[in-house]
């Protein structure tokens, strides 16, 4: 692996970036210069020793006083304004409305039922007439309902449901036997194919929906025809598909239809396929070639379209569900490992997918349930929006029954409960480092673009004095002050003119290209390292292990767990949301000498497989594996770890447990334990509070009751986050300054909600805390043992056995 420290260098082609939001942060330079000039090399020996002690790390404001003073400022208006607006509501609601109001809630709710009701047991109905209709030779055996499959469907087992299923394995799949449940899975995908029904495999990650796939396509080429088989999936999981056919399913032709050569290259390889196969076999694409080569795929009728990770097309309006749609196909059939309706368009969108003839018009569909009366409208904003959310909550439960027969769902808990290793997971605190505090502190009374700029010059003329000489920090600060005035004099002393051409050709350019616009963006990159805004070495390679460590709570928490784990022999894989991350992340495994593999998502696909390999040869050097989680997420086995790092939280839930199940699978044979960092009371408490509102942090949803724009961003309003300071936001809007003071209040705040020591230590994990994080023992995932209260650490989740 070549790493990303001799590649890292100051980029040379710039511009100035308008900025207005942060004018009061602004410095102006003269950027005219585009030349890049050879590092200037200093001597600043005109002081004294005395008048070199001055202290770089003495920050105006860097005590608590303005912070607190910003808090003070404005909670007392907010409370009063909400309590004034709450009493107003109060005057014009009463008991007896509300209960009327409620009362015809209900009744609009059972109305909602029986509407599903009708649906579900006319649809299917509906859809075999039409089936029969337009099919005019008779069928040679008798074909089951759907309605048959789910009626045999035993409640008592896998092994009782596997006496009752009408097919077997078929003969085309090698080397494996079907699990009892995957059997179960393939006989339901099969039904629906004879019943001419499309539908939704929806089984939880890591249960084989891809095999039970191969084997419906295995069937359908031993019984009735042999293709053409379109299979569109996200270019991550299309190397995967190629192998499962070639180890379950080697007779079987199969294309990968992808080169980066253009389409006519593509299109040549699809005709010497089709013409060698005599137009049958499996031909696997992904997302975007499907969207890029639509007419050559519309000038095929496919037999059979399997979209895999079909939740990404809860969205009717996307690009890539509208030419789907078009391609001429006698059945679809989604593969999903996540849940998927979380309101009346995505469900339609679902619906409309594998039901196109029946759900043709979402405006037809949504009067069908629009229960929008007057009689359920209120005076009180608070009384409108709880009848609201409920409304819309019964509803979507309700819909559901419209999309049973079409869906199959099952969970690694039931299925897997006696064969799938334990898992369990622990939340890690890691303190901020005193940069990191300066820095979110910067953040958080918008001053991040200054914290930054004073301490990339700092560090800059101070660590790279062996390339360009002997900096006194009296002169640094003389320079920092000459370069934040607001109106830059020019100056006759040449060290300062030196410095300043330095500043130009690596500082400057370096911090125009670092993007300050996001809130929740710069938040969140601070607590994981403050390298992430300035880089300032000259040479990457000077780079230490003790200065790196500096940046970064999580890393020091990294340095104390992952070197342990490998020299146990446990492989690491260890997921985070940026990119650039992942550049510090290898500089940490150089550092210690380690090894490691790494996927994100600018790698072409032959590397990105190859790493992959890598890393699950048993006999090979890699002991980490870096992973940016979006890119990583999906459709990779990496059943050879049984230990994941989770570097940082996604906002969605989903995408970390997707980030589990890279391991935690079919195929893993050892006991898996997660490590979830976080940095207690930041940000990032709050992306928590999503996730543990099904967990056993139930005490971390309960605080957040006090922050009302907190209490937000930790449930579902996904526009809310990113509406706050997204790309061409011009100025804080007033919920951006909310969300400000409550993340202030929360970081002062004198205890942790979750239970953590605060400002005890330093935060380094006791002796007692690694032992218990490096156990692996089957002792140690019994559930009823009982949780010790640790001052770092805290078990998040533990399943024994799949339970």
């Amino acid at each position: 692996m070549v790493s990303t420290r001799s590649k890292r260098r100051p980029q040379v082609s710039y511009r100035e970036k308008e900025e207005s939001d942060l004018k009061a942060d602004v410095w102006e330079s003269d950027s005219s210069s585009n030349s890049v000039s050879e590092p200037v090399w200093l001597e600043d020996k005109s002081l004294s020793d005395s008048q070199e002690e001055v202290n770089l790390s003495s920050d105006e404001g860097e005590d608590d006083g303005e912070l607190n003073d910003l808090i003070d400022a404005n909670v007392a208006k907010l409370r009063g304004s909400k309590e004034k607006a709450k009493a107003s509501e109060d005057e014009n609601v009463d008991d007896t409305t509300i209960s009327l109001k409620l009362s015809k809630l209900q009744e609009f709710v059972q109305q909602s039922q029986v509407y599903s009701r009708i649906i579900a047991e006319t649809l299917l109905n509906k859809t075999q007439d039409n089936q029969a209709e337009a099919t005019d030779e008779a069928p040679a055996k008798k074909r089951r309902k759907i309605t048959d499959f789910f009626g045999k469907r035993s409640t008592g087992g896998s092994q009782n449901g596997q006496q009752q299923l009408a097919h077997q394995q078929p003969s085309l799949l090698h080397n494996c036997q079907l699990k009892p449940y995957q059997l179960e899975g393939v006989n339901w995908l099969i039904t629906l194919y004879e019943n001419g029904l499309n539908g939704i495999l929806a089984d939880e990650m890591g249960l084989g929906k891809t095999l039970q796939s191969i084997a419906l396509l295995a069937f359908i080429t031993e019984m009735d025809t042999k293709g053409p088989f379109l299979i569109a999936a996200p270019l991550s999981t299309v190397d995967n598909w190629l192998g499962e056919f070639a180890k379950f399913a080697p007779d079987i032709d199969v294309l990968k239809y992808y080169d980066t050569q253009g389409q006519q290259k593509r299109a040549s390889k699809m005709k010497s396929f089709f013409k060698r196969t005599k137009g049958q076999g499996v031909v696997v694409t992904s997302y975007e070639i499907i969207i890029r080569d639509i007419d050559l795929i519309l000038s095929h009728h496919w037999k059979f379209l399997i979209v895999d990770e079909g939740h990404r097309i809860k969205n009717i309006n996307c690009k890539l569900i509208q030419e789907l749609k078009r391609i001429n196909t006698s059945n679809r059939l989604l593969l999903t490992g996540t849940p998927l309706q979380n309101n009346l368009a995505e469900l339609w969108s679902l619906l409309n997918f594998i039901l196109p003839e029946i759900f043709a018009d979402f405006e037809i569909f949504q009067k069908w349930f629009d229960f929008g009366d007057a009689e359920l409208e209120s005076s009180s904003q608070g009384l409108n929006k709880l009848i609201n959310e409920e409304l819309e909550k019964n509803l979507i439960s309700n819909l559901h029954t419209i999309l049973k027969p079409f869906l199959l769902r099952r969970l690694k808990s039931v299925v897997l409960a006696d064969s799938l290793p334990p898992k369990r997971e622990y939340l890690i605190n890691c303190q901020l480092t005193p940069l990191q505090r300066k820095f979110y502190k910067g953040a958080l009374k918008g001053k991040l673009k200054r914290t930054v700029f004073r301490q990339a010059i700092k560090d800059f003329y101070t660590l790279n004095q062996d390339h360009i000489g002997q900096v006194s920090n009296r002169t640094i600060q003389s320079f920092l002050e000459w370069k934040a005035s607001e109106e830059p004099e020019q100056t006759e002393d040449k060290l300062l003119v030196q410095m300043d051409q330095l500043y130009r050709d690596h500082i400057h350019r370096a911090l125009l290209n670092k993007s300050l616009l996001n809130s929740m963006v710069q938040l969140r990159q601070i607590v994981d390292s403050t390298l992430l805004f300035f880089f300032p070495f000259i040479d990457p390679s000077q780079l230490t292990l003790e200065l790196l460590l500096k940046t970064s709570g999580k890393l020091q928490i990294l340095q104390q767990l992952v070197p342990p784990l490998i020299q146990k022999k446990h492989k690491v894989l260890i997921f985070t949301q940026f990119v650039t991350m992942l550049d510090l992340l290898e500089d940490w495994c150089e550092l210690n000498n380690i090894k490691p593999c790494r996927i994100d998502g600018s790698m072409d696909n032959e590397t990105r497989q190859n790493h992959i390999d890598g890393f699950n040869d048993l006999k090979g050097s890699f002991d980490v594996f870096l992973i940016s989680t979006r890119a990583g997420g999906l459709g990779i086995n990496l059943t050879a770890a049984d230990s994941v790092v989770l570097f940082d939280s996604d906002w969605n839930p989903q995408v970390d447990l997707q980030a589990m199940d890279r391991t935690h699978r079919i195929g893993q044979t050892a006991p898996v334990v997660v490590y979830r960092l976080c940095c207690d009371n930041t940000v990032e408490h709050v992306i928590l509070t999503r996730a543990s509102s099904k967990r056993r942090l139930e005490k971390m949803v309960i605080q957040m009751g006090k922050f009302s724009n907190l209490k937000r961003l930790a449930g579902s309003e996904q526009s809310f986050v990113s509406g706050l300071g997204g790309h061409g936001q011009r100025h804080q809007t007033g919920s951006n300054k909310e969300l400000m003071n409550e993340l202030s209040q929360l970081l002062l705040s004198g205890e942790s909600s979750i239970g953590f020591s605060r400002g005890l230590d330093d935060g380094t994990l006791t002796p007692a805390e690694l032992d218990e994080l490096l156990d692996r023992s089957l002792n140690s995932f019994k559930p009823e043992r009982i949780e010790k209260e640790w001052p770092h650490i805290r078990l998040f989740e533990t399943t024994s056995n799949g339970k």
